[in-house]
């Protein structure tokens, strides 16, 4: 039914509020006092930030004409924007040979060739030096695998027009260069969160040139880390005879070998502390590149085992960490691996299964989801803010003390 727009303002003249049905109301909002209030998120593409701003008018009329003059100009630019994504995706689904991928639409409509490869990479490198979110080893693999992409699609090559084909083409490249499916699969992952950086920055102007290189890669083989059978958790832990304190740390806190190490050995600050009354391990946001630390609670079935002497011997059989923060197995860890896969249900069986091995066991004790991801320290957005209080330490102890 349509709005009789003479009726409507006999009634606004009246006092009478017009429905809601019968005025556009849109992106406004009116708060308790009366107030219109501008209330939309930006498209993606734009940022997608969220707008609530009051717009300090009671008039309807007046929050309207605000809206229309820079609301919707944005939208209609969006639409735009998505009309001519969807243009380039009929050409490409089309195979035609006028613009052979999506990215190609847009730089074309910008009229700019764009960054070249090697100009984005230097300033990618640049961006990783400053930000504290990777390790140094990381950003070695990282830089290394970066050059391996830049060289075989071109240094002068414009980051904006790599199409599908480029990305065949590259996956074609390393397959024949004897690269395995892993380092393929690790090399187009990277490669696609460059691009990802470059959208973001703005310094390419499509998400579709991310798209382009997802495809079809080389299979990877993953076998999942096997569980210890709860029932030989015991004779697990006690195979090496002479090396049994690093198999226990890791069966009642789920940690890795690493971060064992590490806390036994001080390294990069991380240490056996008091939180709360609590005595933790503390894992350092330096050693687990996080934005805080972490810290894991000792349980009072690991409790009597954690003495001066005890750890002071398991130092020294810790491996050793090089500049880049990378260790390689110690013979202790080798020995262990070895003699773990003699025991029955064990076969497959190494260190890092204690890890899973706790985890589980804390699952199937019923412990919330949250608590088991903060021991373990697994990233989950949907707990960032889930703080070390006291509360919150204690509870992670009484989890860690259900394990068997």
């Amino acid at each position: 039914m349509g709005c009789n727009a003479e009726h409507d303002t006999i009634l606004i003249q009246e006092g009478i509020p017009v429905p809601k049905t019968k005025r556009n109301e849109k992106y406004l909002k009116l708060d308790d006092s009366g107030i219109w209030r501008l209330n939309f998120r930006v498209p993606a593409r734009f940022g997608g930030k969220l707008i609530r701003q009051s717009l300090y008018t009671e008039d309807f009329d007046t929050a309207a004409s605000i809206r229309d003059r820079f609301v919707v100009p944005i939208l209609a630019l969006n639409s735009g924007v998505a009309a001519l994504e969807e243009i380039g995706k009929s050409i490409i689904a089309a195979e035609g040979s006028a613009i052979n991928h999506l990215s190609q639409l847009k730089n074309i409509i910008n009229a700019s060739d764009g960054i070249s490869l090697t100009d984005a990479y230097e300033r990618y490198l640049e961006w990783m030096e400053r930000s504290s979110d990777y390790r140094p080893g990381t950003k070695k693999k990282y830089a290394e695998n970066m050059a391996v992409v830049v060289e075989m699609l071109g240094n002068t090559k414009a980051v904006g027009m790599l199409s599908k084909d480029d990305a065949v083409r590259l996956r074609d490249r390393m397959k024949e260069a004897g690269k395995s499916a892993t380092t393929i699969f690790h090399v187009f992952s990277i490669f696609r969160g460059f691009l990802r950086w470059l959208n973001k920055e703005g310094l390419i102007s499509s998400h579709y040139v991310v798209e382009n290189f997802l495809i079809d890669l080389p299979p990877v083989r993953k076998v999942n880390t096997p569980i210890i059978p709860p029932s030989k958790a015991d004779d697990a832990m006690n195979a090496v005879k002479d090396w049994t304190l690093i198999p226990r740390v890791q069966r009642y806190t789920g940690m890795r070998i690493g971060e064992v190490e590490a806390c036994f050995t001080g390294y990069l600050g991380c240490g056996i502390v008091d939180v709360e009354e609590f005595r933790c391990f503390k894992i350092t946001k330096d050693f687990c590149k996080t934005h805080a630390d972490r810290v894991i609670p000792i349980c009072d079935k690991l409790a009597p085992y954690i003495t001066q002497k005890n750890v002071s011997m398991a130092r020294e059989t810790c491996a050793q960490f090089d500049e880049l923060g990378r260790r390689q197995e110690s013979p202790a860890q080798k020995r262990y691996n070895r003699a773990i896969k003699k025991i029955d249900g064990c076969e497959t069986a190494k260190d890092h299964s204690w890890r899973v091995y706790a985890q589980t066991m804390m699952i199937e004790a019923g412990i919330d989801d949250l608590i088991v991801r903060r021991i373990v320290g697994h990233k989950d957005s949907g707990n960032v803010h889930y703080g070390y209080t006291a509360a919150r330490v204690e509870a992670m102890k009484k989890a860690l003390d259900k394990i068997p």
